[in-house]
């Protein structure tokens, strides 16, 4: 798999669970006291800006708590 490809793929999986949230009807401020931060860091988790270990488990817990059966893309 090329980059091009990959980054392609991981911004379906970010649009996927975005869509999922919003067809839910999830709000970023009701995410932010699952993992205890702030709505800009989820932003950022969204957006996949955020990096590490700890974004890794931040989004793993939000797809707990949501329900969401996708990829996580870190």
């Amino acid at each position: 798999m090329s980059v091009k490809e990959a980054k392609q793929v991981l911004e379906e999986e970010r649009f996927k669970f975005q869509f999922y949230l919003k067809k839910k009807g999830i709000k970023q401020a009701m995410l932010a006291p699952v993992i205890g931060s702030s709505t800009s860091y989820i932003r950022q988790l969204l957006n996949g800006l955020a990096s590490g270990k700890s974004a890794h488990d931040n989004l793993q817990k939000l797809f707990e708590f949501t329900g969401y059966e996708g990829e996580n893309w870190f």
